[in-house]
């Protein structure tokens, strides 16, 4: 795992994290909502800007994160494997106190 303050300074702009996380064919955790635009499966106005990352969204609240992230962990690596044998090799999830929610 890494996190993002060990690659590029905090305060970095959306696009350069999550263009980093992508070079490093790392799945980003965001909290951040802002993701959801830059990061979707049919961008708009973006043709396959960030085609290779893939994203977790973390839609909860932050004591939650843990325990959202351990009761997803299954799921999380299935869609990663499903993912994997796809052309579209992109996994998105939305993890939210009582939903979990991919896009494939």
């Amino acid at each position: 795992m890494l996190r993002a303050k060990d690659k590029v300074p905090e305060g970095t702009q959306d696009p350069i994290v999550a263009k980093v996380a992508q070079d490093l064919s790392a799945i980003l955790l965001t909290d951040d909502s802002d993701f959801k635009t830059i990061v979707k499966r049919r961008p708009d106005g973006q043709k396959r800007r960030f085609r290779k990352l893939s994203r977790v969204n973390l839609d909860c609240k932050h004591f939650q994160v843990v325990k959202r992230l351990e009761a997803a962990i299954s799921l999380i690596e299935f869609e990663y494997e499903i993912a994997q044998g796809r052309q579209d090799k992109r996994m998105i999830v939305d993890l939210k106190p009582t939903i979990m929610r991919t896009h494939r």
